[in-house]
């Protein structure tokens, strides 16, 4: 009897699964979300044509549409409706499936703040690695400071003249960690980033969600573009500035708010920067995360409400350079490319 109950339990169990792997989407759902993400697309993006014009966006659209004749797992869907994000060129946007526990869970070092600085002599030269700018909420930026000071307490006891920052692993997080360093090693007015924001019932939907008011953004038109230009900076005053020479190693994976850090320090002229240029992230970039499910699927989309343009302007080519090119060793190498960089 026991055999029999274990055997339907175990029968059924895999018929479950093996169900949910099989569900088919079909055309007229695929093609509802498709509708779906191009409205939020052109409705709610940033600045959804700054690559394509909107008549060749929606063309783009429906060829993509187009081949959307046969039902397709909903794994197959996502793949193939990702390709309605590239035109945007915007690097977080994403459509992903939502189920944490068919995905591998990646570590994150946002639970670790901590240990996200590090700091290290190396002969007469101090190293100062900023692995992740991660957060997991506002109360970790507090961390962060605490950690900042500390260890440019440390590099003045080390009485260290030249000084590298490298933030050439660093996938970003939260830019108000980089502005703390900032004030560590420059001491003088800055110009910050500008930025537009786009108005949208969406988007406006959401702040509200999440308790957030503002009254510019509430009365302004959907779809208006609000303009925030170039402020000048003044850093906070803090005891016994760092005065040496700073360099800043860039790398293939420096990304989002390590750019920003980057491109504000090469745009102000605070530092030069070393390595590689990074391959995913771009100075000028779309930012604040918006996401939503698609009605069908429930996939999850997600891109920027925000632009935000470097201090420097809209340039030929939007791509972050180093000053002093350089290739980046393996970190068994890394005393030896800090001691040879171009000071």
């Amino acid at each position: 009897m026991f055999n029999g109950i274990f055997y339907f339990f175990l029968l059924f169990g895999l018929t479950t699964v093996s169900s949910a792997q099989d569900h088919r989407l079909s055309a007229i759902a695929m093609r509802e979300d498709f509708q779906f993400i191009r409205e939020q697309v052109f409705n709610v993006h940033a600045n959804p044509f700054s690559q394509l014009t909107k008549q060749k966006y929606n063309a783009y659209f429906d060829s993509l549409e187009t081949g959307l004749n046969q039902p397709l797992a909903v794994a197959d869907f996502q793949r193939k409706v990702s390709l309605a994000l590239i035109p945007l060129g915007d690097e977080h946007a994403a459509i992903s499936i939502r189920n944490a526990k068919a995905q591998k869970k990646t570590p994150s070092w946002a639970d670790s703040v901590a240990t996200n600085l590090s700091y290290q002599r190396l002969g007469t030269i101090g190293y100062l690695f900023a692995r992740s700018f991660a957060t997991r909420s506002s109360q970790d930026l507090a961390v962060y400071e605490r950690c900042i000071d500390s260890l440019f307490t440390l590099i003045r006891r080390d009485s260290v003249t030249r000084l590298v920052i490298d933030v050439s692993r660093n996938e970003g997080g939260a830019s108000a960690v980089g502005t703390m360093i900032i004030k560590h090693i420059f001491h003088k007015p800055y110009k910050s980033y500008s930025m537009s924001w786009k108005r949208s019932e969406a988007y406006l939907a959401k702040l509200s969600s999440w308790g957030f008011h503002d009254e510019m953004y509430q009365k302004a038109l959907p779809g208006e573009l609000l303009q925030f230009p170039a402020t000048t900076v003044v850093p906070g005053q803090v005891a016994n500035p760092f005065k040496g020479k700073v360099i800043v190693i860039i790398g293939p994976q420096t990304f989002s708010s390590a750019i920003m850090f980057a491109t504000l320090v090469q745009d102000n002229k605070m530092a030069l920067l070393a390595g590689e240029s990074p391959v995913k992230g771009h100075p000028t970039h779309f930012g604040e995360m918006y996401s939503t499910l698609l009605p069908n699927s429930q996939l999850e989309v997600r891109f920027g409400v925000k632009e935000w343009i470097r201090p420097a302007g809209r340039g030929n080519v939007n791509k972050l350079v180093p000053d002093l090119p350089c290739k980046l060793p393996t970190n068994k190498d890394l005393p030896l490319l800090v001691k040879q960089l171009q000071w």
